[in-house]
Formats: C-alpha cells, sequence, structure tokens
C-alpha cells in the first residue's frame, strides 16, 4: 500500500499525477492518501482530507509519498520508513528544499525533484534500504557552558 500525503495544506499537482498514474495502470497499488485542503479530488484511490493520527496508515505503507513538510518528513525519517518526497514549491517559498536535500545526501529519503518521476523514483525506494534519521546530541547547553568557563576569572 501506498500512503500519499500532502499534510494539512494542498498540493493538488502531485495528487492528480498520482491519480492518473493509477487510472492507466502505472502504479497497481492500493493508495490512502491524505489530500489536505486541495481542491483535487481523485477519483482512482481512497482518501480522506485529514487525518488525527497518522501511525496506523505510516505501519501499513510500503512506501509514503510526501509532499515534502517538516513533520512528516522527520517522522518517516526518523522511523527508517520508505519515503519519497516531493517538493511542493507552492508554499513558504521553498523552505523545504534545504531539508529534503540534506536528508537525501545522508540516504535517508528519496527525492522526487519532478512529477515526471514519480513512477521511478516510488520502484526506486522500494529497492533502497534508507537509513533511520538520528537526530544529533545537543550541543547548545555545551556552547553556553564553555562560553561561562571562557568568561570566568
Amino acid at each position: 500500500m501506498i500512503f500519499l500525503t500532502v499534510g494539512t495544506s494542498h498540493f493538488d499537482a502531485l495528487i492528480r499525477k498520482m491519480d492518473n498514474l493509477v487510472e492507466s495502470g502505472a502504479i497497481t497499488e492500493s493508495i490512502l492518501a491524505q489530500i489536505g485542503t486541495g481542491r483535487y479530488i481523485p477519483t482512482n484511490f481512497k482518501y480522506v482530507r485529514l487525518l488525527k493520527d497518522l501511525n496506523r496508515a505510516y505501519e501499513t505503507a510500503d512506501v509514503i509519498v510526501s509532499a515534502g513538510g517538516a513533520g512528516t518528513t522527520i517522522e518517516c525519517t526518523t522511523r527508517g520508513l520508505k519515503l519519497v518526497v516531493v517538493e511542493n514549491e507552492s508554499v513558504m517559498e521553498g523552505h523545504q528544499k534545504q531539508l529534503i536535500r540534506e536528508l537525501e545526501c545522508r540516504g535517508h529519503l528519496v527525492w522526487c525533484r519532478n512529477l515526471s518521476e514519480l513512477v521511478k523514483c516510488i520502484e526506486f525506494v522500494k529497492n533502497t534500504n534508507l537509513k533511520p534519521f538520528v537526530t544529533d546530541a545537543p550541543r547548545a547547553h555545551k556552547l553556553i557552558l564553555n562560553l561561562i568557563k571562557e568568561n570566568q576569572c
């Protein structure tokens, strides 16, 4: 099963593309989508506007296709889930690109840079072992302590 999510926002182009891929037979897996506030309504797979809890969808999905929101991206990569991210450039002036690029470079997700590559990216992630994201150890407190020590007589 593929879980497709655009979070609480909208990304009609992604929902429409996935709908077209299912209709054409390019994607045959079952799909559940969280379509957020978008206007496009898919006709070829199940959808909901918003899910209160994504855990069940994450647990049952073989692949997650996401619009690149930070919350979903960090949640999925921390769990080591097979995640394909399609940056939603229409929200927040493209802030997602830096996060997506870094997590892709570290081997935590697959970045689909163009919707025409979506099927290829989904197939690729199915056969790829992604590394779970582990947050860096907190270091702000150490920097503060070092500053305090340096300023003591």
